[in-house]
This record gives structure tokens, C-alpha cells and sequence, in this order.
């Protein structure tokens, strides 16, 4: 961000504001499981059920324990050490931030012998078998994605929308006092 200008089209039509809010304020919930923005009627700290489901369980025995994982789109499975999920659509499993696939990374740290650098003795410090938790994780990630795969049509539609309509100009905001425009410590 500091090499790049960032552009961002704000509406002047307060509907589709109000629109823009509410998706970000659902993202917000998803991507912080169910913590922030709790949505009327939903628990927070919950993330409803998605499609994806633990097909065959991932045993408990440490000479079970998971070295590795593979996807295949064929036929939407997961498979994590001898343990199944699925359907899981390829555009979960291949979801990226920032070039980060989200749930590789996740499996590759929780793999035996793990992922990533190592900074202190903590770091090697492992579960002995598959925790019940990791499952329980895996499918809240898998949920959460598909979740906010499934928002993207509505949100392209969104953006058309906004950027088809009036919106703000970078001149019309007040300017920032020199304290904000300064970079976090």
C-alpha cells in the first residue's frame, strides 16, 4: 500500500451503501467465525454447517497421525491422512489471500513434522495424534470459504453497480490530520 495508490468507489446512492455495509459486515462475521457483526438470529462464535462434511474420520492413533493431504476435483474429496471431506469445490480448496492458499496452509502446519520456520522449541512441540479439534477446525474453514465463495456473484454484481452510479471523488472527503496519515508502530 505504500507503493500503490488504493481506489476504492463509494456510492453516493445510500441504498447501495447500505447494500456494500451489510456484505461487509457478513464477510467480517465469516472471517472472524461468527465473533464480530453477529448477524441477527445467528449465535455468536458460530458459523453455520456448509456443505463440506467429514466423510471418514481421521483415526486418533499416533501412528495415524497425517504426513500428508490431497485434493481431488474430480470428485470434490479432501483427503487428510487416511481421513475424507467432502464436496469441497475447487475454489475452496484453491482459495488464496495474498497468494497464501488458505487451506493448504492450514493442512500443511497441521501435518506430522509440520510446516514454516521454526522460532523457538515451542514450535516442535506437536500433538502425539489428530486432535478431534482439528476436524472440527478443517470443516469451520471449509464452511466459512464456501460461504464467502458463494458471495462473490452478489458482490461482482454489487461493484457493477456502484461503479455504474455516482460515486464520491477523493476531493469531496475532508483531508486527514497529519496524525492518521502516519503508518502504524
Amino acid at each position: 500500500l505504500e507503493t500503490r495508490e488504493l481506489r476504492v468507489p463509494i456510492t453516493k446512492d445510500p441504498a447501495l451503501f447500505e447494500k456494500a455495509r451489510q456484505i461487509g459486515a457478513r464477510l467480517l462475521w465469516l472471517h472472524t467465525y461468527g465473533e464480530r457483526f453477529v448477524p441477527p438470529g445467528e449465535n455468536p462464535g458460530h458459523i453455520p454447517p456448509g456443505n463440506a462434511k467429514c466423510t471418514k474420520a481421521i483415526p486418533g492413533e499416533p501412528d495415524s497421525y497425517p504426513e500428508s493431504f490431497e485434493y481431488n476435483d474430480t470428485t470434490k474429496t479432501l483427503r487428510v491422512g487416511a481421513g475424507k471431506f467432502a464436496p469441497v469445490a475447487p475454489e475452496v480448496f484453491e482459495f488464496e489471500v495474498s497468494g497464501l492458499k488458505v487451506v493448504q496452509s492450514w493442512l500443511a502446519y497441521r501435518m506430522k513434522g509440520g510446516a514454516g520456520r521454526k522460532s523457538s522449541p515451542l514450535d516442535d512441540i506437536d500433538p502425539e495424534s489428530w486432535p478431534s479439534q482439528f476436524t472440527t477446525e478443517l470443516l469451520e474453514l471449509l464452511w466459512v470459504l464456501e460461504k464467502t465463495v458463494a458471495g462473490y456473484a452478489e458482490q461482482e454484481k454489487l461493484l457493477e453497480d456502484v461503479v455504474a452510479g455516482a460515486c464520491f471523488q477523493a476531493d469531496e472527503f475532508p483531508s486527514p490530520p497529519e496524525h492518521m496519515r502516519k503508518p502504524p508502530k
